[in-house]
């Protein structure tokens, strides 16, 4: 089923891309939050848009450190290589990429993507300078499923599993397996896509 979806998937030793043709106006990623500074009106900042608009897609949740939330953002397909978005973030004086991609970004991209699709030296980033911090997400796929009409993007943490993911989703094991056959759910990082009904 997965060979039908245009990914670009980001692994620890390697880069798989196919091509995408059409992005969506919603993609949904799932976003840890931590204590320090990630409150709904900072996480909002972090992702262009209005703290409305993430309650909006997450109706039953207490916004509290280490808890999980629904983000919505437009899906795009970038250089017609794969689906992604490109959130602006204003860098400050205590931000390397690194601190981006973890904390702001809460690991929906790496350091290694941000310098990727930056041109500064991750060594030399001045203060208040824009950086493009690039996450991948998926469109639904009728012809994949007709009864999910998301993608949700995923990062896996350390301790999960995906007997803890599938709980957490309300999903079964296999469900999300078959959408990703290749995933090792047991390494605590990486993406996965969490089929939603959209």
């Amino acid at each position: 089923m997965l060979q039908t979806l245009t990914f670009l998937f980001l692994t620890s030793t390697s880069l798989v891309q196919s091509i995408c043709h059409k992005g969506c106006d919603l993609a949904l990623a799932s976003y840890y939050t931590v204590p320090a500074g990630n409150d709904i009106n900072s996480i909002s900042k972090f992702i262009n848009t209005s703290p409305t608009n993430i309650l909006k897609y997450n109706p039953n949740t207490t916004f509290r450190p280490f808890t999980r939330i629904n983000l919505p953002f437009r899906c795009d397909c970038i250089a017609h290589e794969f689906l992604g978005h490109v959130f602006n973030y204003v860098l400050t004086s205590v931000d390397i990429y690194e601190t981006i991609a973890q904390e702001r970004y809460a690991n929906l991209t790496t350091a290694d993507w941000i310098q990727r699709f930056n041109y500064y030296d991750p060594n030399r980033v001045p203060d208040g300078s824009n950086v493009n911090v690039t996450v991948n997400c998926s469109c639904g796929d009728g012809s994949v499923s007709r009864e999910y009409g998301l993608f949700l993007t995923y990062p896996l943490r350390p301790g999960e599993t995906l007997h803890s993911v599938s709980w957490a989703a309300n999903l079964s094991s296999e469900l999300i397996r078959s959408y990703n056959p290749d995933a090792n759910f047991s390494q605590g990082s990486g993406l996965v896509y969490i089929p939603w009904r959209g």
